[in-house]
């Protein structure tokens, strides 16, 4: 199993725009790819952060999702809106592979 997870920090005063928008994501997720996005909002610690992860199969399964929703206007539609919302230094993303 290959898990990707995503963290992100909304920008003061935006954390209600994120939620909003990670439900979207989720349904995007759901309904264009048939896949689970899990998100967590941090409770204690730096304030407005949220975590998505994602599960596959495999890294090739990763990749292939990856290259699809680099090529999907809705997908680029909902990423720019997050520009707007989420802080540009905060996005980090991390890979672990099932041992």
């Amino acid at each position: 199993m290959t898990r990707y997870v995503i963290e992100f920090r909304a920008d003061p005063g935006k954390s209600n725009d994120a939620m909003r928008l990670f439900r979207h994501m989720k349904d995007y997720f759901k309904d264009a790819h048939q896949k689970t996005l899990d998100v967590f909002y941090q409770t204690f610690g730096t304030p407005g952060t949220f975590r998505g992860v994602m599960d596959f199969e495999s890294m090739g399964q990763l990749e292939e999702l990856a290259m699809a929703i680099r090529r999907d206007p809705a997908y680029q539609k909902i990423a720019d809106e997050a520009r707007t919302i989420f802080t540009s230094d905060s996005f980090s993303t991390t890979v672990y592979n099932e041992v």
